[in-house]
């Protein structure tokens, strides 16, 4: 599948899973990214092509990529504080698309910070 009808198909399976749930995410839905503010979080699954994954990975793992403004410095990088200047970037992958639903939820509607972000396997991180 093309990269982006494959961001594409995961965006729609989230927006009807969200609506089951009584959570409307079409207004934060920019074509395949969700966006709200100065955040945002995309998704994919791995498939054939090169690049959507690791090679030994699972056909089908979900995929984000997320990015945007904090106020609070993760704990985990706390000797990092002369670095920070209130972003944060992030990827990983989840079991589950409630995960990625839950992380879309906390990430752009509850605005919650990194530290208090439901759990996912983070990948990639920084500020």
């Amino acid at each position: 599948m093309d990269p982006i009808d494959n961001s594409r198909a995961v965006a729609h399976e989230l927006i009807s899973l969200a609506l089951e749930q009584g959570v409307d995410l079409e207004p934060l839905r920019k074509d395949d990214v969700f966006i709200k503010d100065r955040r945002w979080v995309w998704f994919w699954r791995k498939d054939v092509l090169p690049g959507t994954g690791p090679a030994d990975e699972l056909l089908g793992t979900l995929h984000y990529n997320m990015q945007g403004t904090i106020s609070v410095l993760p704990r985990s990088l706390k000797g990092s504080a002369g670095a920070f200047r209130g972003a944060w970037s992030e990827a990983g992958t989840f079991e589950s698309m409630e995960q990625a639903f839950e992380l879309v939820k906390a990430w752009l509607l509850d605005w919650k910070e990194v530290d208090d972000l439901p759990s996912r396997s983070v990948r990639r991180y920084g500020i």
